[in-house]
């Protein structure tokens, strides 16, 4: 079932066109042949580090991707994960990923949430609030770093 309203313009493609050539302000932390990981706009609960693991291809939800792609998913959520424990000392992780209206998608472009969790931070009832621009491209250096160290290993 698809969601996308006509003449849709995903920003996770448009984004997806310009990792050949990341520029070095950008948020962008991972790229992979099928995947990619970037810090998003806003962050939850007043949590720095958040990231999101985007297929390079079109897949709306769940129900679209295909099942070969987990492999990418699991790998980039294992380097993220370590890359956050690194970076910001994080007691936790945890992952999270929405389909269609009901599940709260807003961006229609299949998508999985991974979060650095502390112990009562209050990820699952605060708002979103939007990273300063020199915050965000902090925390996306600090991640980048870390998973280059880890791939020094």
């Amino acid at each position: 079932m698809r969601h996308a309203p006509a003449g849709y313009e995903c920003p996770f493609c448009r984004l997806a066109g310009t990792l050949d050539e990341p520029a070095s302000e950008s948020a962008i932390i991972l790229v992979e042949p099928r995947v990619f990981a970037f810090v998003p706009l806003h962050h939850y609960a007043g949590i720095r580090g958040n990231c999101l693991i985007v297929p390079r291809a079109h897949y709306e939800n769940v129900f679209d991707i295909p099942d070969n792609l987990g492999e990418d998913f699991f790998r980039a959520t294992r380097l993220i994960a370590n890359a956050l424990q690194d970076a910001f000392g994080c007691e936790g992780i945890s992952t999270r990923q929405h389909n269609g209206p009901a599940g709260n998608q807003d961006v229609w472009h299949f998508h999985l949430h991974v979060f650095p969790r502390f112990r009562d931070d209050g990820l699952y009832g605060g708002a979103a609030a939007p990273y300063a621009i020199e915050e965000r491209m902090d925390v996306a250096s600090r991640l980048r770093s870390s998973l280059e160290r880890a791939r020094e290993r």
